[in-house]
């Protein structure tokens, strides 16, 4: 077990140019688009800010890249989604919906044509009451009003498999709903809801925001939880939010995680790829300008990737020394 150290996702129309700038009007450079989007999440969490970072690097390292924007969407399986149909440049997601994607398993009916680039950070299942509520564990959830995250995010997707995993659904709660992060600090802080499910990194803004009025509560896996999760799902892992990551949380709290990938089309040019990958790991302080977390992207964190590595990546990682495991080379 790793201690995650303290850091600082209402599903959102695209943006009509997506549909032009995903894989962007070409530039004068061939293979390279004008513009280039990155799917991300809601503003208040942490892929957004750490998008718009790794957009304005881009748009400065790479010949022929006019500007990349961070485009607020419902999350990780929302992103994949895009980056399969050729509608992103970039997507950022979870490794559990990671797996399902180039699985065509869960919410996708097909095998998802993305790859990897990097591994960024670990996100944090947190799932946040107040002291007021009287609830200590997640059989406690059972009849409160819950939201399980937005729709068709990852949240809602690792919220459910660690619910179903200890024996409950989200039909045991008293009411289930689906709303962003935002929302949830709002609705708590108003009395409107009991739980709220964010899976981020910790230090989450909008986490931060309703510790800043109420006092706050991240609700426990015991070990025994944690043991039935990671062993069913081998790309879970079992870690610690640390103590005084928010206002009032006085003690360390054990929690499950994933880690979340970059990624990019198998069908976008390799060469392309590859000065993406390079960028994004050589420019680690312009991503952690964004958000912290944006600065643990690192080489060998991609030995922790569920999809195969880019072809076009492969290069980078074998001058960086990183030695990639067989059942993670392009095919």
């Amino acid at each position: 077990m790793f201690k995650l150290t303290k850091r600082s996702y209402p599903i959102a129309a695209l943006l009509p140019i997506l549909l032009l700038t995903s894989c962007g009007g070409e530039s004068g450079v061939p293979g390279v688009p004008e513009f280039v989007t990155i799917a991300t999440g809601g503003t208040g969490g942490v892929y957004y800010p750490i998008g718009g970072a790794m957009g304005s690097m881009l748009a400065s390292e790479i010949e022929g890249v006019q500007s990349g924007t961070a485009e607020t969407t419902g999350g990780s399986v929302e992103n994949l989604k895009l980056l399969g149909d050729e509608r992103t440049t970039i997507a950022m997601a979870m490794n559990d919906a990671v797996y399902n994607a180039v699985n065509g398993e869960g919410d996708f009916k097909e095998p998802q044509n993305v790859c990897t680039i990097g591994v960024m950070y670990p996100n944090v299942l947190q799932v946040v009451t107040t002291e007021a509520t009287g609830i200590k564990s997640f059989q406690d959830l059972a009849g409160k009003r819950v939201s399980v995250g937005d729709a068709g995010s990852a949240t809602e997707l690792m919220f459910n498999n660690v619910v179903t995993t200890l024996g409950m659904s989200f039909e045991d709660f008293g009411e289930a709903q689906h709303l962003p992060f935002d929302g949830q600090t709002t609705a708590i802080r108003n009395g409107q809801l009991d739980v709220g499910a964010w899976v981020v990194a910790p230090g989450a803004s909008s986490i931060q925001d309703l510790a800043s009025s109420e006092d706050i509560k991240v609700v426990p896996l015991d070990e025994e939880s944690l043991n039935k999760v990671t062993e069913k799902y081998p790309y879970y892992i079992a870690t610690e939010l640390e103590a005084a990551t928010y206002d009032g949380q006085e003690q360390a709290v054990p929690v499950a995680a994933t880690w979340n990938s970059l990624l990019m089309s198998t069908n976008t040019s390799q060469e392309f790829v590859g000065s993406v990958t390079r960028a994004v790991h050589e420019n680690v302080d312009a991503l952690a300008s964004g958000h912290p977390a944006g600065g643990e992207i690192a080489p060998e964190n991609i030995t922790d990737a569920v999809a195969p590595v880019c072809p076009g990546s492969m290069a980078y990682f074998k001058e960086a020394g990183v030695e990639i495991p067989e059942e993670l080379r392009p095919s």
